[in-house]
């Protein structure tokens, strides 16, 4: 023990020969006591010395700087604990080669003096339990190896029998030089092509065999052993949309999230998870699909199938919208999608043209298209889409692709670098192809462009190497020295003229670059045959890796983001070279995951699908599990520690909580407390049962099946509420459907933050005392002109005495509008003026301050007949669940 070798005795145990006590470091008590001065000696006879009193706070300030700088390098802290959090392991306190190299000189030496055992998992002595477990293990093992070796011998011993009696089948062939008719050759027998399964869903891949019943309900991402270390995933019994996704990184992120999104850096999601249908027949026929299911409805307001959609439909944009069922728009809308057109054969097109040949009847072109969507109504449009593909004449071939074609999602202002720094496109060095070298131009010119500057949905493909030949990846450093050049390529973008078709629509294309990806140690082979610091040399045999890339920016802000789509078994090289790569603003790219892309959405003033959608069928049932969710914690809690709903006073002798406190009450919303759903009138159909008329307060009440159908809800779009609400609707043929939800903004007029489940009123509409209440809580530059409410004047009158200045002076500090909880503050409304919820609601670090995203009941909004015009309108008052207080706001549609 004396030599210093670690021991396997605790630290409080040592011997007494041991003296490794006396090397320990030194604590500096200095660092925690730091002096000061008095001020005494700067007053003498009741007068201040200005440069004693001066001197004396410069002494401390000088003291306070000393103290932290003696506690920052007082070794107080060890090695492993400088560093960052993102790279800080468990074991690092134990194991030095956990810790950076830059660290691990100083790690052995703090180990060496506090003792610390540092013995490694192959000299460790067993436990007995673990003795047991290792014993078992080597039986089982000898076993396992007999039975191995008895099978091998049975194998062996049957292909000698087979051998002997084969008979090999020949038939004679005449070869052109030779007339021997004895000659014989083997056959050649042709093998069948694979069939393609097509209008079924398709299987996830069959993982490996220690992995396999871990997914027997559920599938891993490509990525799943990268985030399964980094992140929170979803409990193994409770997957989310039939996957194992990661919730949110273990460590802090909620501030870094906001900030590399906006401010510097880039955060990426392996979104792998969304679903891909593939469309293929002809044009016309696709395009009759897609336009019965909503693809261009309400008037086609964005001409996607005029002239104007004439760059879509060529395959160089990509389209984002909602799709609905069948000949249902608005009413019935199942999810936003994604739709990428295949672009046509060039040299087919111009073939055609020169010789004057068109197509008939029976060979018509055929092209291809892909639906993106969410995984939440992937089986509600696969549904619609078979079908719709069965009656098109002719016919529209559907197949599954959730498990073949892969994506990554990067946003944030280097997101466009980190991007062009991974993917590098091969085979554009041809000489003589113009779309190749300006491809090849292109691409390495956007580095410096956000991708929210970008022609909105403009879409790039090519073919990329297999980033692990360039690992680690080096930083790129954006080109921003000429500007001017750069917007004039963004004015006229020069991907817009058509080109060949991109190999990820091929299915050939797309098995050949997974099953080609070499193997980690073949990389690794080719890498230490390279020269120190150089990467390997690149071979004609190298395989490369289809890729499709296409941008898209929000609507309501400047954000914008990269998806790049890829095979499912191409996107973990891909993922883990973007994870590495070191951005030229420092540091690296995040990664995040459900939580981080509904917090990005939310910041931006964007619904999130399908959580802000309650009158989509996913929509509902998100809400359901969220309900059940919330409902168990809040029977966790102790009865003293939970709130009441039951007996929350609402004022004016109003208890209770309207509907359940732990959710979005729709149902109560639509059904109301005096109006049973009797007449016809309440539910608009002719042959509506009669319902009890008692409100269901209790959640375990079950709700019939037949009420639950009557009040079901639709969601209606943007443009449609718009029109709706400026009273420039100019649907003749389509009414708007009964109970029809749209989804809204809410921004706090004052302070408060809203939260989910909470309360939407509209102002008053049968108390005008009580709305005009309201209307004062306005600030005073919103107010208008008629408002004349006396107000405190805050000027002293002339000839005032010095106290009362000072009274009027205290009564101007602590003047201001009646704050909640005070003693004039206006009660809530009436639930007759309940017109939403809040679906998602907290702090908003964008706008620095509180917003909400909620949906809103279109028959109350419009029935708001009181005056003021759209100011008032807009106006609304949100009341958390449980609280009996609620604040002025403003919706805007989104």
């Amino acid at each position: 023990m004396s030599n210093g070798t670690p021991s396997n005795n605790k630290r409080k145990h040592n011997n007494a020969n041991n003296n490794t006590h006396q090397h320990k470091r030194p604590k500096i008590w200095d660092a925690r006591k730091i002096t000061s001065q008095t001020s005494d000696r700067a007053f003498s006879n009741g007068e201040l010395n200005v440069d004693a009193f001066v001197k004396a706070r410069e002494f401390e300030i000088k003291a306070l700087e000393d103290g932290i700088k003696k506690s920052k390098h007082g070794l107080t802290t060890r090695a492993f604990q400088e560093v960052p959090k993102e790279m800080r392991r468990r074991t690092a306190s134990h194991n030095v080669r956990k810790v950076p190299k830059r660290l691990q000189k100083r790690a052995k030496r703090e180990m060496v003096e506090d003792n610390t055992p540092t013995i490694s998992a192959r000299r460790r002595k067993p436990s007995g339990h673990q003795r047991l477990r290792l014993e078992t293990a080597r039986r089982l093992q000898n076993l396992s190896s007999r039975s191995k070796k008895k099978s091998q011998e049975k194998k062996d011993a049957k292909n000698n029998v087979e051998n002997e009696v084969t008979v090999v089948r020949e038939v004679p062939q005449k070869p052109a030089e030779s007339t021997d008719a004895n000659i014989f050759a083997p056959a050649v027998v042709p093998v069948r092509k694979a069939k393609v399964k097509k209008s079924k869903l398709k299987e996830p891949p069959l993982p490996p065999a220690k992995f396999r019943k871990r997914q027997i309900h559920k599938t891993w991402l490509p990525t799943h052993m990268f985030h399964a270390k980094r992140a929170t995933m979803t409990p193994p019994k409770e997957p989310l949309w039939r996957f194992a996704l990661p919730l949110t990184p273990t460590i802090k992120n909620y501030r870094s999230t906001h900030r590399v999104s906006t401010q510097r850096g880039a955060i990426a999601w392996d979104m792998s998870y969304m679903a891909t249908i593939s469309l293929e027949g002809p044009e016309k026929s696709i395009e009759g699909l897609l336009k019965a299911l909503g693809v261009g409805a309400g008037g086609d307001p964005e001409g996607i199938w005029s002239r104007a959609g004439s760059k879509w439909r060529r395959g160089t944009r990509a389209w984002e919208g909602w799709l609905y069922e069948r000949q249902t728009y608005p009413a019935h809308g199942i999810a936003p999608a994604t739709v990428l057109w295949c672009a046509e054969e060039t040299a087919n097109i111009e073939s055609q043209a020169a010789n004057g040949t068109t197509h008939t009847r029976n060979k018509l072109p055929r092209r291809k298209a892909f639906l993106r969507l969410h995984p939440a109504g992937f089986l509600q449009l696969w549904e619609q889409v078979v079908r719709l593909g069965k009656v098109q004449k002719p016919s529209v071939t559907v197949e599954d692709l959730r498990f073949e074609v892969g994506s990554i999602e990067v946003t944030g202002p280097n997101a466009t670098e980190a991007m062009v720094a991974i993917l590098r496109p091969v085979g554009l060095d041809v000489d003589g192809c113009d779309r190749r070298s300006t491809l090849r131009d292109t691409w390495s010119a956007i580095s410096a462009h956000h991708p929210s500057m970008l022609p909105k949905g403009a879409v790039l493909a090519f073919e990329a190497s297999d980033p692990r030949l360039n690992y680690p990846p080096r930083t790129l450093t954006p080109d921003h020295s000429d500007p001017v050049k750069g917007i004039q390529m963004l004015a006229n973008w020069p991907l817009d003229t058509p080109g060949s078709p991109a190999r990820l629509f091929d299915r050939n294309s797309r098995l050949k670059a997974s099953r080609s990806l070499p193997s980690q140690k073949s990389i690794n082979r080719r890498k230490a045959s390279a020269l120190p610091g150089d990467f390997p040399e690149p071979r004609s045999t190298d395989p490369s890796i289809p890729i499709l890339v296409y941008c898209s920016r929000s609507t309501t802000s400047s954000s914008g983001s990269w998806t790049i789509l890829l095979p499912w078994k191409c996107v973990d090289p891909v993922w883990r070279s973007i994870m590495y790569y070191p951005l030229s603003t420092g540091g690296n790219v995040k990664f995040g995951g459900v939580n981080e892309k509904r917090q990005i959405s939310f910041e931006s003033g964007t619904p999130w699908y399908p959580a802000d959608y309650p009158g989509l069928k996913s929509g509902n049932e998100w809400e359901a599990q969220e309900q059940a969710q919330r409902k168990a914690e809040w029977l966790r809690r102790p009865k003293a520690r939970r709130t009441e709903f039951e007996s929350l006073s609402l004022g004016n002798d109003r208890k209770g909580e309207i509907g359940m406190g732990w959710a979005c009450d729709w149902q109560r919303l639509l059904r109301g407390v005096d109006k049973p759903l009797t007449t016809s009138e309440d539910i608009n159909l002719p042959d509506a049962p009669a319902v009890d008329t008692e409100p269901a307060l209790e959640a375990d009440v079950p709700v019939p099946a037949k009420e639950r159908q009557l009040l079901l809800m639709a969601h209606l779009p943007l443009s449609i509420a718009m029109k709706l609400l400026t009273g420039k609707d100019t649907l003749t043929t389509t009414d708007p459907p009964t109970n029809s939800l749209i989804t809204v903004k809410l921004t706090m007029v004052s302070r408060g933050v809203p939260q989910t489940c909470a309360r939407i009123y509209r102002l008053p509409i049968s108390d005008t005392s009580l709305r005009s209440q309201w209307l004062s809580q306005l600030p005073a530059a919103n107010k208008t002109k008629k408002d004349k409410t006396p107000r405190f004047s805050h000027r002293a009158p002339e000839g005032a005495t010095a106290a009362m200045q000072r009274a009027y002076l205290a009564a101007s500090i602590l003047a201001g509008p009646i704050q909640p909880g005070d003693a004039g503050y206006p009660v809530v409304p009436d639930e007759d003026d309940l017109i939403g919820f809040v679906t998602t609601g907290n702090f908003n670090l964008g706008e620095g301050r509180g917003i909400g995203i909620g949906s809103l009941l279109v028959s109350k909004v419009l029935s708001d007949k009181e005056g003021g015009g759209e100011k008032e309108r807009c106006l609304c008052i949100v009341r958390d669940a449980g609280q009996s207080v609620g604040r002025l706001a403003r919706w805007e549609l989104v």
